[in-house]
């Protein structure tokens, strides 16, 4: 990001701050993200609970796109997000979200940051800086990346230490006691039950067919540029196991092009890409393959399978990095070809007991009641 462009979004920002600091701020919540054209994971939970309980909040979502009606676009989300900031008593982010950090949040406004991870593994924030992906000197020189958080929800007491250094806050910022509110549906049996059939009715997924549920993340250094990486051989896969398995094929969500099916695979690949939630998608799901999804923290409470495919590891590591020994901490195998997977998806034996130790070392809570704590214990509260 050039130094005029973020020059001219801090001040667009601003100027909505200004603007939206005239008279006491509202007493609502406000839900924002600058990723998604509407909500999901953790503020989507927080926005039911909040509908249930009949407190006022508001939502604010913005996706941010390339070329000038991108740039159009954005500048007018920078006002807007300004202006709502200042509003707001109690502001729910999960993810960088560029207008809370050029701003002084105004006096008795409390910031929480779910993130959209119930973990890290990967390094990003503060942790990259200067790296190929994220931020570089020229932006957190000028602007405070990751600050003015009050409280920032994270799965465990290691996971804390991992956020502190990304975020460059202490940790007494940080909570593990609350849990993640969107680990909350897999607690529901009835909603699992409900959100697994309507899965397989609306995808086509035969019944006695074992389910595999490919989600890798993305490769790209902005989010405007993001790009599969293309690791997985689907003819080879569904040459191997297409007779009994189904593989539903979900990107990450900042990957706008849609993975080509080769024809041959029709009846064995479902692209779920688009669908709203991939918990939902977890819950067909028998075994999860992924290369550096954070989705693994989720899947592990559900005590399946799961294997990595990892073909680009040394140059992941190197560009990127992770806080841990990725291969000998991730809750599965991981190979470099697709043949291997297919082998191990065919005839090898999970270690659930593996996954259970990644389960019970990735969340210090996890009980189903993670939002209702949020809310009894910070968003109602910072409301007065």
């Amino acid at each position: 990001m050039s130094a005029a462009v973020v020059t001219i979004r801090i001040w667009l920002v601003r100027i909505g701050f200004l603007f939206g600091s005239v008279g006491a701020p509202g007493r609502h919540v406000l839900l924002a993200t600058a990723h998604a054209r509407r909500l999901g994971g953790n503020l989507e939970v927080i926005r039911r609970a909040l509908a249930r309980r009949g407190v006022p909040h508001r939502v604010l979502v913005h996706r941010t796109t390339g070329g000038w009606k991108g740039r159009l676009g954005g500048a007018a989300a920078a006002i807007r997000a300004g202006y709502a900031l200042a509003r707001a008593r109690v502001v729910v982010v999960d993810d960088y979200f560029f207008p809370i950090y050029v701003v002084r949040p105004r006096d008795g406004t409390t910031i929480v940051q779910t993130w959209h991870a119930s973990g890290a593994f990967k390094r990003f924030g503060h942790s990259v800086r200067d790296a190929s992906f994220g931020a570089d000197a020229a932006l957190t020189d000028r602007v405070r990346i990751h600050a003015n958080y009050d409280v920032c929800l994270v799965g465990s007491a290691e996971a804390a230490t991992h956020y502190a250094e990304a975020f460059g806050l202490p940790l007494d910022r940080f909570r593990w006691d609350l849990g993640i509110p969107r680990t909350d549906a897999f607690f529901d049996a009835e909603a699992r039950a409900t959100a697994e059939a309507r899965v397989r009715a609306e995808y086509g997924i035969p019944a006695g067919r074992r389910v595999i549920l490919w989600a890798p993340t993305f490769r790209g250094d902005r989010v405007t540029d993001a790009r599969d990486a293309d690791a997985l051989d689907l003819g080879s896969l569904a040459a191997a196991l297409g007779d009994d398995h189904v593989l539903l094929l979900r990107l990450h969500p900042f990957v706008r092009d849609r993975l080509p099916i080769p024809p041959a695979t029709t009846t064995f690949v479902r692209d779920v890409s688009a669908h709203p939630d991939i918990n939902e998608l977890m819950f067909v799901a028998d075994v999860l393959v992924t290369d550096y999804s954070s989705a693994i923290f989720e899947f592990s409470l559900l005590e399946r399978p799961m294997a990595f495919l990892a073909p680009d590891l040394d140059a992941y590591q190197g560009e990127r990095g992770f806080y841990v020994d990725y291969r000998s901490w991730v809750p599965g195998p991981v190979f470099e070809r697709t043949e291997d997977l297919a082998a191990w998806l065919r005839g090898g034996e999970p270690d659930l007991d593996r996954v259970r130790r990644f389960r019970d070392a990735s969340f210090a809570v996890a009980d189903g009641r993670s939002t209702d704590r949020l809310l009894d214990e910070v968003l109602l509260p910072a409301l007065g």
